[in-house]
């Protein structure tokens, strides 16, 4: 109807530019306008007798507005549009021939209803007027003369780079739009910000279309699982796990240790939310490289189940890690502390107590050199630990060398930071002027109160989940036996958490809820506030045989030091069956080593080793990165060794485990955000399969390729006519029903 009464469709107005045909001079329609205006006045004065104001108001508007139309259609309104020059420019299409096109829906396989959508006559009337060239992609983007032969099916979908790579082949070419036909998946998520950035910069739109389902109500999948990558023997791994699904149900989990099941775990998946997430906590003792693998049950008339699996790696290790603890006076919460980490046989804790001024007393020292000169003085003796622990002492106890060092153990180190209330630390101990206060999770201002006071320990939401906080493997038994803990013997009152701060434990003092332990990620590492020195009376109010406040002290510290990196780190990320490996290696100080050669050794769980150079990443300085392709399902060890030229210095290994292959049973619903999201990015937009008959149109307005200047007159659009007669017919009724004609 639209279309009809302006006599072009929508898309025209929308990328035309709105003129006026007849060149007369613009005073010309003012001055005729103006004495229009005065003659209609004057007649109507002459009525004023036989008509009312307003009745006189209304016939005077809607005569002027006539008088408008009449002036526009004299002065031969047009719309100038820039169009694709017909037989001169070049439209590419790109067909997606991914696995996941062959998916098979209630109409066929997706790649069945993309070909139907190509032959639409909306797509195939592009050979009349354009250079029509085809492309298929899946991993890159393959010329092709027809898409009735296509290649087999590839494991995974590089989006963005085939698109970047047809408009790279086509740089020669008066390229006037891409036309792409897919289901959207980009699970190599190569089409971040930086390359859509990039591919908007080529100015040639691209028109995307859907192929496939939104939803999928009789898929289950499993989106995501969160776990460390190592452990120490005896940790309870909290896992978070996220399930994708259309419908709300029943969901049942099962983890395996390789071929043995360890748990099942039912999952209530939630109606209002597409994706579900959840906590479980996996019990880890035996040492080595445990391949845990996580398994949804198919629902009913499930067709791929492939993307109800995955598996991840985590390294239990016998490993000591140390602690430095610092106290300033002689207290409760260090001797307690200190007993129940003597039976840990994974954490070193080493301790300063001050017992003069000056003068500290030394525990769990391994040598007798250690900390002889007190609190370390230069960044190598500090850096040896893996966590710093701060008591009841003042900011003024420590040098602004020894300041700074401490604020880089955190950001530059990597390691874990905690401060442990008490009258001269958090209290009165001038630590909010100091560089710490940028560190820790809390901004600590003179008001802080230090409070001998009893108050009870309650677990936050975020707590409950916490691998440290857990007495219990079943939530609601480890709720019971929190909120079943003694009061605690004081309390701190700290300042506004930061932006990026979790709170863990909390307390209750006059119906007001203060933060009692929060964390915060600072640079490479995390800090930590614990707002009392109190938990000793944990211990000495529970029986002998109660473990808790043990418990609670084990696992914090174990959780502070397991993931500190060390001098020489190495991580790896997948993308598709491309494994990439990253490494950093730095001295004593924690600088980066710039001199050294990285060879890593990949040994496959089955097949030949395989040998990757690491070289300078050209995006990260101080990044050593290396690629291999993991053509085979199952564990691959990496072992990387450093040299100064052909001598091995050191070595570092992880393991991870790979599927192969099954990267394109993820994200099998149509990915329509990112289809728009590219689509809106280079000026084209997002088709469904029923509006391709406006396709076209959006081709021709392309601003890309060799274009050519139209005007199309606008002065016989229906509308004005209509309007013409609209406002006489108004007229006469209106004159009609006041008995004036």
């Amino acid at each position: 109807m639209l279309d009809f009464l302006l006599k072009y469709p929508q898309i025209v107005y929308d990328q035309g530019e709105l003129i006026l045909a007849r060149e007369w001079p613009p005073w010309i329609a003012v001055t005729c306008f103006v004495i229009i205006l005065l003659v209609i006045s004057a007649m109507l004065l002459i009525k004023r007798t036989s008509l009312k104001l307003p009745q006189l108001l209304s016939i005077w508007t809607l005569q002027v507005l006539m008088v408008v139309v009449v002036l526009m259609v004299i002065w031969q309104p047009a719309i100038m549009t820039e169009k694709l020059r017909s037989g001169d420019n070049v439209i590419a299409i790109m067909l997606d021939t991914s696995e996941s096109m062959n998916y098979t829906e209630e109409a066929g396989s997706r790649m069945q209803t993309a070909l139907a959508v190509l032959q639409d006559q909306a797509i195939a009337g592009f050979n009349d007027r354009y250079l029509v060239q085809r492309f298929t992609f899946d991993q890159e983007a393959a010329n092709t003369d027809s898409f009735e032969t296509l290649p087999l099916p590839e494991q995974m979908t590089l989006l963005g780079n085939s698109v970047r790579q047809v408009l790279s082949m086509s740089r020669s070419t008066p390229l006037g739009a891409i036309v792409l036909v897919s289901d959207g998946a980009d699970n190599a998520g190569t089409l971040t910000q930086d390359q859509l950035a990039e591919i908007a910069a080529f100015n040639v739109p691209v028109h995307t279309i859907g192929i496939g389902r939104e939803t999928i109500e009789e898929d289950l999948e499993l989106q995501g699982v969160s776990l460390p990558g190592q452990a120490l023997p005896g940790t309870i791994l909290a896992a978070r796990i996220a399930v994708r699904h259309d419908k709300p149900g029943l969901a049942r989990l099962k983890v395996y240790d390789n071929d043995n099941i360890i748990m099942s775990h039912d999952l209530e998946l939630e109606e209002t939310n597409q994706v579900t997430t959840a906590w479980i906590d996996i019990p880890v003792s035996d040492t080595g490289y445990r391949h845990l693998k996580f398994s949804l049950d198919p629902w009913e008339g499930e067709q791929v189940t492939l993307n109800n699996q995955q598996s991840r790696v985590v390294n239990v290790k016998e490993e000591k890690y140390k602690v430095l603890y610092i106290e300033g006076e002689p207290r409760w919460e260090y001797k307690f502390m200190r007993r129940a980490m003597d039976k840990d046989p994974s954490i070193e804790l080493v301790s300063l107590l001050r017992v003069s001024q000056n003068k500290f007393y030394r525990q769990g020292i391994s040598n007798a050199d250690e900390l002889e000169e007190g609190f370390p003085t230069s960044r190598a003796e500090l850096f040896q630990y893996n966590a710093l622990i701060l008591g009841s002492i003042e900011a003024a106890s420590f040098t602004p060398e020894q300041h700074q060092m401490i604020h880089d153990f955190v950001s530059e180190r990597g390691g874990s930071l905690l401060m442990i209330a008490g009258l001269n630390g958090l209290g009165n101990g001038g630590w909010e002027n100091s560089l710490l206060n940028e560190v820790l999770p809390a901004r600590l201002d003179q008001e802080n109160q230090f409070v001998r006071e009893k108050i009870k320990v309650a677990l936050t939401s975020v707590g409950l989940h916490s691998s440290m906080l857990k007495f219990d493997q079943d939530i609601n038994e480890n709720r019971t036996q929190w909120d079943g803990l003694p009061e605690i013997a004081d309390y701190q009152l700290i300042g506004n958490l930061k932006p990026a701060a979790a709170t863990l434990l909390t307390f209750d003092v006059a119906g007001e809820t203060h933060p009692l332990l929060v964390n915060q990620p600072y640079g490479r590492g995390f800090s930590y506030i614990l707002a009392t020195g109190g938990t000793w009376r944990w211990q000495m109010s529970l029986p002998l045989e109660d473990q808790r406040h043990e418990t609670f002290w084990r696992q914090l510290l174990r959780e502070m030091v397991i993931d500190t990196p060390g001098r020489f780190f190495m991580t790896s990320q997948v993308t598709g069956d491309e494994i990439q490996i990253k490494s950093e290696i730095r001295d004593e100080e924690y600088n980066p080593e710039r001199e050294l050669k990285l060879t890593a050794i990949v040994t496959p769980q089955s097949g030949e080793v395989i040998t990757v150079e690491l070289h300078p990443s050209t995006d990260v300085p101080d990044l050593m990165t290396g690629e291999f392709r993991a053509d085979t399902s199952g564990l691959y060890t990496i072992e990387t060794i450093t040299r100064r030229d052909d001598e091995p210095i050191d070595s570092a290994r992880m393991a991870i485990y790979h599927d192969a292959g099954k990267a394109e049973y993820f994200s099998l619903r149509t990915n329509r955000s990112l289809l728009q999201q590219l689509a809106d990015a280079t000026g084209g937009r997002y088709w469904n399969i029923d509006e391709l008959d406006e396709l076209p149109n959006a081709v021709e307005f392309s601003s890309a390729g060799i274009t050519e200047r139209e005007i199309s007159p606008l002065w016989d659009a229906p509308l004005f006519f209509i309007l013409l007669l609209l406002f006489k017919i108004i007229e006469w009724l209106l004159r009609r029903r006041w008995n004036t004609i």
